[in-house]
């Protein structure tokens, strides 16, 4: 899923994100869809990224990519048990041979639950 040497992810075989993406990198691809590269883009439908399904979210800064948000969505939880996706989560970074917070040279790796928004996320932020 995520290459912990470069960063690299690969989200289908259309779109592959790394750091230093650009949003006009992103407007060469099948997702684009007219969006302003301001606010969150959140790809149309779930993405199958190693076997699993992940609603993904892209957040650009400065024409950058800033951040990958990864849900994973091959479990269906009510809104109240929601912070149980943090676990999911957690377990898929351990498998991955990560902690629940990994920095590397090129951004952090972290699963996260928000509770303003009660979302929990796979998050990939990447350093400028």
């Amino acid at each position: 899923m995520i290459n912990m040497h470069n960063g690299t992810v690969v989200i289908s075989k259309e779109l592959t994100v790394f750091p230093g993406f650009t949003f006009e990198q992103f407007r060469r691809t099948r997702f684009y869809k007219n969006q302003d590269g301001v606010g969150v883009i959140l790809l149309d439908g779930a993405q199958m990224i190693d076997g699993r399904n992940y609603y993904v979210s892209l957040f650009f800064r400065e024409g950058s990519l800033y951040m990958l948000s990864l849900v994973c969505c091959d479990w269906r939880f009510s809104e109240i048990d929601e912070k149980k996706r943090e676990s999911v989560h957690d377990q898929i970074l351990k498998e991955l041979g990560l902690e629940k917070y990994t920095e590397f040279c090129w951004g952090t790796v972290s699963s996260d639950y928000d509770c303003r928004g009660n979302v929990s996320s796979i998050d990939v932020v990447y350093f400028h």
